[in-house]
């Protein structure tokens, strides 16, 4: 699935649930969140929840960052698509990571996964892949 096809969905909560560096044949950064659209479902499992787990695999990344949600400040410039799934057009991470690295005649984009208590941020060339799976 595309991350483009998630940023289109509304009215969804997400949790984050772990993330790792494979570094298998063609993922160096997968990260797992839990989807459901009642965010109680999120914080206490129970024989009726609907959650809904995925795995983002990014072939490459730059670089990516994991915020509590406590420490996450709301940013009036930013602007991005989407809820939970975001790609920003323009955010102070992304402008901070191009002109660090020298990236500003580079093709990178800033994905976001706004989770229920945290926020994470992955600067990358790579469009991730996006797979449901069963834990």
């Amino acid at each position: 699935m595309e991350f483009t096809e998630f940023v289109k969905e509304l009215g969804y909560n997400i949790s984050f649930e772990a993330i790792s560096e494979p570094r298998t044949k063609g993922v160096v950064l997968r990260v797992i969140v839990n989807r459901s659209k009642d965010a109680s479902d999120l914080l206490i499992t129970h024989p009726d929840s609907k959650i809904t787990t995925f795995q983002i695999d990014f072939p490459n990344y730059i670089t990516y960052s994991v915020v509590y949600d406590d420490y996450t400040v709301w940013n009036d410039d930013q602007i991005f698509e989407g809820e939970s799934f975001r790609i920003y057009k323009k955010s102070n991470y992304l402008d901070y990571v191009q002109k660090e690295f020298r990236l500003q005649d580079k093709n990178v984009k800033h994905y976001s996964l706004a989770c229920f208590e945290h926020h994470i941020d992955i600067i990358s060339e790579y469009k991730p892949i996006i797979t449901e799976i069963f834990l």
